[in-house]
């Protein structure tokens, strides 16, 4: 599963984002989607939820916006990133498989070690 990793979370869209930026975060580690690609769990450094409008979101998956990045860019250095949002019902652990039904797609940012 990997060791826990701090990072920044910079929020490029949705452009009406209002929260923390960059948004300081906990690379809790990967996840593999149903379409074997690795997404990277993430939670708030603090442990808050986000608040997005009446949701409150507390964990996120990223995964690598351009196809050549292999999933390490995202825990080891930069990377741009899409950003899916996982629902509020829903608690995500590593290496353990979810269903796309749990999660929905909600911006663009970057990931950079803190």
């Amino acid at each position: 599963m990997g060791e826990i990793r701090q990072h920044r979370l910079e929020i490029y869209e949705p452009y009406d984002y209002d929260g923390p930026n960059p948004l300081p975060v906990l690379g809790k580690g990967l996840i593999r989607g149903a379409n074997g690609i690795f997404y990277y769990l993430l939670e708030r450094e603090d442990g808050a939820a986000i608040p997005l409008g009446d949701r409150q979101v507390r964990q996120l998956l990223v995964l690598p916006r351009y196809a050549g990045d292999p999933p390490s860019t995202m825990q080891e250095n930069s990377c741009t990133v899409n950003i899916e949002l996982v629902h509020d019902d829903v608690t995500l652990q590593p290496g353990m498989p979810f269903s796309y039904n749990d999660v929905e797609h909600w911006g663009v940012g970057k990931i950079t070690q803190a």
